[in-house]
């Protein structure tokens, strides 16, 4: 290397290694900083991104990535640290959902009355509801026959005289020929009592009976703390939360659906909000320029201040700047 380059690549780092020590570095940073930002506001998201840029990127990352164990032993970390915390002992569930804000709530699944009336369709149409109908309907029958008959107990002997008939059905198996005609019965008019039970719940689920046990809830549950919640979860019931959320998320994302949706949402947002440039989006988000430049600098300054520190800093200065002194170029130009 030329002496005279040798001198001035000495200055040339010195200069700037000055410029972020010290005082120097939080005046090099609100430059620099602020110079990116003007420059940035010239320039929209989409005139510098590519749509098909994004999807892949978001796909390799969002998609193509499984959950690793890592993550998964860190999420377990802070569900069980949520959870545990001692915050949730004097912490109330009014404090965290204002009673107006319920109320808006059972108000808007009160008035989805097709939703509601869907629901219901779907829940009694499930064969495991008709058999468990049609159980209670055949129990409450036949503890009415034996014991609440109105005949019995208004008629005297007549109690005993059932008993003793019942004992002489069972014995003669006149009991069991009861029975199954019952349930025969039962099972031909099983979707007449399914289609009566369902017009029953319509209307006795309407809004008024939804705000009357909504309100009736609220008052038995806005006094209770968060970590009520502790005694329905054990380690182990987060642990298979958290295995089989990671489960579920292996299966959706490979999906076509969670492809073609991706891809469908992000070209959804650019469509419509890439033409601004970054500030303006960030805006929009409340994050102005004034708080993103404070806050840019509150993590930039510790770093930086930690890069000097270590000598990563003029290491990498002399990589960029060595290769330089030492060209061919730099030699010619003291040559002549």
């Amino acid at each position: 290397m030329h002496p005279t380059a040798s001198a001035l690549l000495a200055a040339h780092r010195a200069h700037l290694l000055n410029q972020l020590s010290g005082e120097n570095l939080n005046i090099t940073l609100s430059r620099e900083i602020n110079a990116y930002l003007d420059w940035s506001q010239t320039r929209s998201i989409n005139a510098l991104v590519k749509l098909e840029d994004i999807q892949r990127v978001a796909q390799q990352y969002v998609l193509e990535q499984a959950p690793t164990p890592e993550l998964q032993a860190q999420i377990l970390h802070l569900v069980k640290a949520a959870i545990n915390s001692p915050i949730n002992d004097k912490t109330y569930i009014h404090q965290l959902i204002e009673h107006k804000d319920y109320l808006a709530i059972v108000d808007k699944i009160a008035s989805h009355e097709k939703l509601r009336a869907d629901i219901i369709h779907t829940i009694v149409g499930n064969p495991v509801y008709a058999k468990l109908l049609s159980d209670i309907v055949y129990q409450a029958l036949s503890d009415y026959l034996v014991n609440e008959n109105p005949l019995a107990k208004k008629v005297p002997g007549v109690s005993s005289l059932m008993k003793m008939g019942k004992g002489l059905m069972e014995s003669t198996g006149g009991n069991a020929a009861i029975e199954s005609a019952l349930k025969s019965y039962l099972h031909k008019n099983t979707q007449k009592i399914v289609d009566i039970s369902e017009k029953i719940l319509i209307k006795t689920l309407d809004a008024k009976q939804i705000h009357h046990v909504a309100d009736q809830l609220w008052h038995k549950i806005k006094g209770l703390s968060l970590s009520t919640v502790k005694q329905y979860l054990k380690p182990q019931d987060i642990e298979f939360g958290v295995e089989t959320g990671v489960m579920l998320w292996n299966h959706a994302r490979h999906t076509s659906y969670a492809k073609e949706m991706l891809n469908e949402l992000i070209a959804a947002w650019y469509n419509d909000f890439a033409q601004q440039d970054g500030v303006s989006l960030l805006a929009s988000l409340n994050i102005s320029r004034e708080s993103l430049v404070q806050d840019i600098l509150v993590f930039a300054q510790s770093v930086v201040a930690d890069m000097l520190a270590t000598g990563f800093i003029a290491e990498r200065i002399d990589a960029q700047l060595n290769e330089f002194y030492n060209s061919e170029a730099v030699a010619q130009i003291f040559a002549s």
